[in-house]
């Protein structure tokens, strides 16, 4: 039988995800026990498919309502009761029912995560962890909402920005299409007994006029066909990668993307150390958050620095991955015992700069797209009309 495994292994600090086969879920337990992981979720491949046709489940509704429910005073169990009763059949009646089960079972809430069938976040279950230790569940779940909030707020300004470009592209694309589709060759039928030699520029734009008239279906179809794998390839997650290698070719670019990652790294870091781990068990989390993969080593080896007895804004700015002021900052949070503060003022710097700049690109691009698609109209109407203007130069003349 085949098993798609999620673990964490403590050594490297990376997530790993690999199907594997084995006799039961049992031996596979075994397995990753015996290679020193940390299991977060193991299940049937052929259970995972149905899952993920039902519906969705999103874990930040669901620590919401749980944080409510505990905060009225229930106990752990009488909410996730509750929440069960509350839904419908579902996959989050599915989810629910197993936590439920498992914490009937005498399972610490952050077991009954890990083993869920749903892959809930590896720092929630570790913010978890480390609040049963003082029962500070629903601080942990507050500070994890606020931090899932941010993240997902500065994701719909990203997509947010670019809508618009988008929009005009795409409606550039589409009236240059037709043009050249549909009003160039008939344009050239009117140029067939034209006496005097056209340009070079007019020849070309009527040649592919016609060649676009002529193949009108097929080209239709290699668009759809374009459409459709760059569908493919954001839905497996490849799209971004592309987007993400296209962008580093930029010095620009790359800073800010730096910079993003940096945030969420500090916020996460700033979160679990509020949650009482250690920072070189804190960073294995947050470097995953990393999709940058020399930005990942560079904290790696900045972690080790660390365990050898370095500080932690000097093994930083060691590996380039702090400017002056976050490094003093650091400094001033190492010496008087509020890191975890401080991380937390340079993440929402780090964002605030960010979005200034996102929003800026932003104000820029809109009229240069603008500018860009009605010179580009512009161009194609002017060598559709340059051989009546020649004629009426022409006629003007004699």
């Amino acid at each position: 039988m085949k098993f798609h495994v999620r673990a964490f292994d403590p050594a490297s600090g990376r997530l790993i995800e690999r199907t594997q086969e084995a006799e039961s879920r049992e031996g596979i337990l075994a397995l990753l026990a015996y290679e020193g992981l940390t299991v977060l979720s193991v299940d049937a491949t052929e259970k995972l498919k149905s899952i993920r046709r039902l519906q969705h489940f999103d874990p930040v509704l669901f620590c919401e309502e749980l944080r409510t429910l505990l905060s009225s005073g229930m106990s752990l169990v009488e909410a996730i009761d509750t929440l069960c009763s509350k839904d419908e059949d579902g996959y989050k009646q599915v989810v629910l029912r197993q936590i439920h089960q498992r914490l009937l079972d005498g399972k610490q809430f952050s077991s009954a995560l890990e083993l869920n069938q749903f892959p809930f976040s590896p720092l929630l279950v570790a913010s978890i962890k480390a609040s049963e230790r003082s029962s500070r569940i629903e601080v942990a779940l507050e500070e994890y909402i606020n931090y899932e909030t941010m993240g997902r707020e500065l994701g719909r300004k990203l997509v947010s920005a670019a809508i618009y470009p988008s929009l005009v592209i795409g409606f550039g694309a589409a009236v240059s299409m037709f043009m050249i589709a549909y009003v160039v060759p008939r344009f050239a039928r009117v140029y067939d007994d034209y006496s005097r030699s056209l340009s070079l520029s007019t020849t070309v734009l009527l040649h592919v006029g016609v060649f676009f008239s002529e193949n009108f279906a097929a080209i239709v179809c290699c668009l759809l066909s374009a459409l459709f794998g760059i569908f493919l390839l954001y839905k497996n997650g490849k799209l971004k990668a592309i987007s993400l290698a296209i962008l580093s070719k930029s010095t620009t670019a790359r800073y800010y993307l730096k910079i993003y990652q940096l945030a969420r790294i500090y916020q996460t870091l700033s979160m679990l150390l509020r949650g009482g781990y250690t920072l070189s068990d804190a960073i294995p989390l947050a470097q995953n958050l990393a999709f940058d993969g020399d930005l990942r080593d560079r904290i790696g080896l900045a972690r080790e620095r660390i365990l050898e007895g370095r500080r932690f804004s000097a093994a930083l700015a060691e590996y380039n991955l702090t400017d002056t002021v976050t490094e003093r900052l650091l400094q001033v949070g190492e010496r008087s015992g509020s890191l975890a503060k401080v991380m937390d003022v340079i993440a929402q710097n780090a964002r605030e700069e960010f979005t200034v700049f996102l929003e800026r690109t932003t104000r820029l691009a809109e009229p240069i797209l603008l500018m860009a698609v009605a010179i580009m109209i512009g161009v194609i109407i002017v060598m559709m009309y340059m051989p009546i203007f020649d004629l009426a130069g022409g006629i003007q003349g004699e």
